[in-house]
């Protein structure tokens, strides 16, 4: 999968917003395994070119571990979480043609 393919998806996974706890907790277990899947694919097409977004995964994963991924629809959690990944979706605005 390309890069811009995985970026797809995960805008795809971003895209339904949550209200309660059990809807937030789905949405950033999918936006988590999404953003997995952008990482996978700058790692194959350059990692020292996407270092900065990768790096944004592992932070978002780092804080997901930290938090319980079981524990992501709570309010705070989810931000701390989602954060990072919103960095990383900047971070390609920023930076347009590179996917």
């Amino acid at each position: 999968m390309s890069v811009k393919e995985a970026l797809d998806a995960y805008t795809a996974a971003a895209a339904p917003g949550c209200v309660t706890a059990p809807e937030c907790q789905d949405l950033v277990t999918a936006k988590l395994k999404a953003a997995v899947g952008v990482r996978a694919a700058m790692k194959a097409e350059d990692a020292d070119r996407f270092e900065e977004p990768i790096g944004f995964v592992n932070l978002a994963e780092e804080r997901a571990d930290h938090y319980g991924r079981d524990n992501l629809g709570a309010k705070g959690n989810s931000f701390a979480v989602s954060q990072p990944l919103q960095q990383m979706v900047a971070w390609f605005r920023q930076h347009p043609g590179v996917s």
